[in-house]
């Protein structure tokens, strides 16, 4: 039977992965956002979205081994990002979206392929 750590590293192993493909979609759908939507953009953004969630769900779970044995991600920001990320949806403000996901996400998504990365070399 699989230890816990051990399953904590096979899930990073997947964010790793997972992230290598996420990151770049986000990127390119904020451009689109930002400049020129296409017909798909938004559906397309709802599939990024889904796929970020599916990426906190990863970190929640791999968090202690992710700030060990510094912190990288502070949670309370996260919480504040996904809190604003949330409300742009529930207004269909797709421009304050963009900037989150520019701003705020990707720049945490980056940290997280960084030390999920480091944590399975």
């Amino acid at each position: 039977m699989e230890s816990i750590r051990e399953q904590q590293i096979e899930a990073l192993k997947t964010a790793d992965e997972y992230l290598g493909r996420l990151i770049p979609a986000m990127e390119q759908v904020c451009s689109e956002i930002k400049g020129d939507m296409q017909e798909d953009t938004i559906e397309f953004l709802l599939q990024i979205i889904d796929g970020f969630n599916f990426m906190i769900e990863t970190y929640n779970v791999t968090r202690d081994i992710v700030n060990d044995p510094e912190p990288l991600i502070n949670d309370d920001q996260l919480e504040k990002v996904v809190g604003s990320l949330s409300e742009g949806f529930s207004k269909k403000d797709y421009a304050s979206i963009a900037e989150e996901l520019s701003s705020d996400i990707v720049p945490f998504l980056k940290v997280f392929k960084a030390a999920a990365e480091q944590k399975t070399a």
